[in-house]
């Protein structure tokens, strides 16, 4: 019998938990609700934040539009569309949808760097496409 894989080893893409002194903002839009919070963590698929309440109205398989702001060494804003994945008490999920090559790059970016900064041997890895 086989045991049952961990969802996050099934990810597609490395997810990263942004440094406290360089967040990641993010300005999200939906039905009933529009907030700036700060980024959890965030991969070239999607974004979890932090929420210093529950939003009423926001709801599972719900679309957004948000901003995100990419900390310096990119430095640039990011727009984006997505569906609310999960919902907890303190912060959602939220898969991007409909990404260009453009945001796409910039948050590989972003990540790349964040990486770099930690280990070269994985920022290599994951340049290279080995580590997603």
């Amino acid at each position: 019998m086989k045991a049952k894989a961990d969802k996050r080893s099934m990810r597609r893409f490395l997810r990263v938990k942004p440094d406290f002194d360089e967040p990641v903002k993010v300005d999200i839009n939906g039905d009933g609700f529009i907030e700036i919070v700060k980024a959890v963590d965030i991969s070239e698929a999607g974004i979890r934040i932090t929420v210093p309440h529950r939003f009423s109205g926001c709801h599972v398989d719900q679309p957004v539009s948000f901003i995100i702001s990419l900390p310096p060494p990119v430095g640039k804003h990011v727009s984006l569309e997505g569906r609310i994945k999960h919902v907890r008490s303190d912060s959602f999920g939220v898969n991007f949808t409909n990404v260009d090559e453009r945001a796409r790059a910039m948050i590989r970016r972003y990540i790349g760097g964040w990486i770099r900064r930690r280990s070269l041997w994985d920022y290599l890895r994951y340049s290279l496409g080995l580590m997603r």
